[in-house]
């Protein structure tokens, strides 16, 4: 067996075709997770709508949907150079970031000193991450900011090592389009290029002129964009300073300590007793502190984690020192972003933590290429003969996965929304208190739950009620819309027991 392996190696360590692959393969897994019944995440919905209406309206009735519509900007171009609809742009759109990801991975553990088998492996690992195969089916601006960050970073690291204009350039470009779709980008954009700073055997002056390449673009961009801003007609630099996101940039770290030291009065105030108040701020950190953990191990993948931690203690990267000084700064960097969010808003997302994530992973195949060969190697040490057997099952497991469709139990929304849209007439309001009911209907939505009042404002015999629950409930809701004059009709379940119960109001004779 094993040198059926060893064979195997070998013919991999020969292929010159693993990124073509690797772009075939993400592009049918996404195809796969998309071609389902399950209904857009609330994100996607607002996303869309922001499209239309700077297909519609232009950019100042974009910004009036979302304040950083970029996004939605690409996807309303596409769907114009196209002529597909705003949804099938942004999966479009969507495949397109997706092989920049896969490829861009790729390449980084190419220039981290991975032979071809190692990218091999990188490529099998990123194509079958269950966090990355999780969001494909969403419509989430975070593919972009994850695809256009990695290729900004590829370039970095391309910059670091030769010094050429060329690497400098593709850097500003790819962090300034990757700031269009997160603008914590510009955090990575400003302090980013100060790593080389420490760039060994370099002279001092020589360190400075090549911080200021990579800052080049950037500085052209930023200045290109105030003449453009005062050259308007009434617009001054006060006005850009009151730019939405600048309070966040500038002031972020106060923000944060100031939730928490507020946080840590109210744990001492009302949980703790006289003799323990003075460890409020010990337990909110702590806390803080555990739920990052835990976020973190929870996106990077407990074996991708435990792999990490192995690679980055057995220095297993045979990159050379100053490269792995760059990973570890932008890792740090993007690790910071979101715990100083966390702080401030008390919960953080996966998809905050994936850029982080995404570069902790270049470690891990690594780890798995040592393991392998310790395997091959060795035939008497136990450990030796059940560890990359085991992590061998375990990613085969999770590639197969891969090309599983997801979960289709939220379905019955969507054939809700469209029953909705074929049923209910052109002048009808829908009453409901699932946003995405009134994507799929079409129809002017008022936000209702029977939870929140008794009385429907405004309504009209030709209105309809949808409202979701649980099945459990459903009696309960039915007998009290009844005394509202709303009788039942159609029921939209799923297995789990949640449903759509739509109810109608019944005309006066």
């Amino acid at each position: 067996m094993k040198d059926h392996i060893r064979r195997c190696i070998y013919l991999i360590d020969q292929f010159n075709y693993i990124r073509l692959i690797a772009t075939i393969i993400s592009l049918i897994t996404l195809f796969i997770a998309v071609n389902t019944q399950n209904p857009i995440n609330n994100d996607g919905i607002l996303y869309l709508q922001t499209a239309e209406a700077f297909a519609n309206s232009g950019w100042q009735e974009a910004i009036k949907h979302f304040n950083w519509p970029f996004y939605s900007i690409f996807i309303a171009w596409l769907s114009k150079l196209t002529h597909l609809s705003f949804e099938n742009s942004t999966y479009v759109l969507n495949a397109v970031l997706l092989v920049i990801i896969v490829i861009s991975f790729i390449a980084l553990i190419e220039e981290s000193g991975g032979s071809r088998f190692v990218q091999f492996l990188g490529a099998l690992i990123i194509l079958s991450h269950p966090q990355l195969h999780h969001y494909q089916h969403y419509i989430v601006r975070g593919f972009g900011y994850w695809a256009f960050s990695l290729l900004a970073f590829l370039n970095f690291i391309r910059f670091y090592k030769h010094l050429k204009w060329r690497h400098a350039l593709g850097w500003g470009i790819f962090i300034s389009v990757a700031i269009l779709f997160r603008p914590e980008g510009l955090v990575i954009c400003c302090f980013g290029p100060l790593v080389l700073l420490f760039r060994a055997k370099t002279t001092r002056w020589n360190k400075l002129g090549n911080t200021l390449k990579a800052y080049s673009f950037n500085i052209i961009a930023i200045s290109i964009i105030i003449a453009w801003w005062l050259n308007m007609p009434n617009r001054t630099i006060a006005q850009l300073g009151k730019f939405r996101h600048w309070d966040q940039l500038q002031n972020g770290l106060t923000l944060l300590s100031t939730n928490i030291n507020e946080k840590a009065v109210l744990v001492s105030q009302t949980i703790l007793n006289d003799y323990s108040n003075k460890w409020g701020l010990t337990m909110v950190i702590s806390g803080l502190t555990g739920i990052y953990l835990y976020k973190l191990v929870a996106t990077l993948w407990p074996v991708h984690a435990l792999l990490f931690g192995h690679a980055f203690w057995k220095r297993l990267m045979p990159a050379e020192k100053g490269i792995k000084r760059v990973i570890i700064y932008f890792s740090i960097l993007n690790l910071v972003i979101p715990a100083i969010f966390l702080g401030q808003r008390f919960f953080v997302l996966s998809r905050f933590l994936m850029p982080a994530s995404l570069l902790l992973l270049l470690w891990t195949p690594f780890s798995l290429h040592y393991i392998m060969q310790k395997w091959l190697d060795k035939k008497t040490v136990i450990k030796n003969n059940f560890v990359f057997p085991v992590l061998s099952i375990v990613f085969l497991i999770m590639f197969i996965y891969a090309f599983v469709p997801p979960n289709q139990s939220k379905a019955y929304i969507t054939t809700a929304g469209t029953w909705l849209k074929h049923n209910m007439p052109q002048q009808s309001k829908l009453y409901t208190n699932n946003f995405r009911l009134s994507y799929y209907s079409e129809k002017k939505f008022m936000e209702w739950d029977i939870s929140d009042n008794l009385i429907i404002p405004e309504w009209s015999s030709d209105d309809f009620v949808a409202l979701k629950t649980k099945q459990k409930h459903y009696e309960k809701i039915k007998n009290t819309l009844l005394t509202l004059k709303l009788k039942p009709g159609k029921i939209f379940a799923n297995k789990e027991g949640n449903m759509i119960a739509v109810f109608r109001f019944i005309k006066n004779k």
